[in-house]
């Protein structure tokens, strides 16, 4: 084998590792939108249970309050009733605050209770 020859295998072996490599460069720059957007696909979905996570703890703390207003509510109610009640028995009159309050809390219960609130 003389040199020319050689010389012409060498250079088509360097010409294909060339292209191979210019093959793989370029395969990796196509992949790299689609890398970025896995990336940004991937974080929005942990703040998205992030924020699934938040809502679901801001419900449970509505219905915490839900119940605390409830029973305070049912607690006052009572007490406007005790006093109601206990004028009566002493034969005092019922202030007209004491009569409003106690109108006051039934329409509200009655609006809380068809879903008008």
């Amino acid at each position: 084998m003389d040199t020319q020859t050689t010389l012409s295998i060498m250079q088509l072996i360097l010409a294909s590792g060339n292209i191979c490599i210019m093959a793989y460069a370029f395969s990796k720059f196509l992949s790299k939108p689609h890398d970025t957007l896995e990336q940004r696909v991937n974080s929005l979905e942990v703040k998205v249970d992030e924020i699934e996570e938040s809502l679901k703890q801001g419900n449970d703390r509505f219905r915490e309050l839900n119940t605390t207003t409830e029973v305070l509510i049912n607690s006052t109610l009572a007490l406007i009733e005790f006093e109601i009640q206990y004028c009566y028995t002493e034969n005092k009159p019922i202030s007209n605050s004491l009569e409003e309050a106690k109108n006051n809390l039934n329409r509200f219960l009655a609006r809380r209770n068809h879903g008008e609130d």
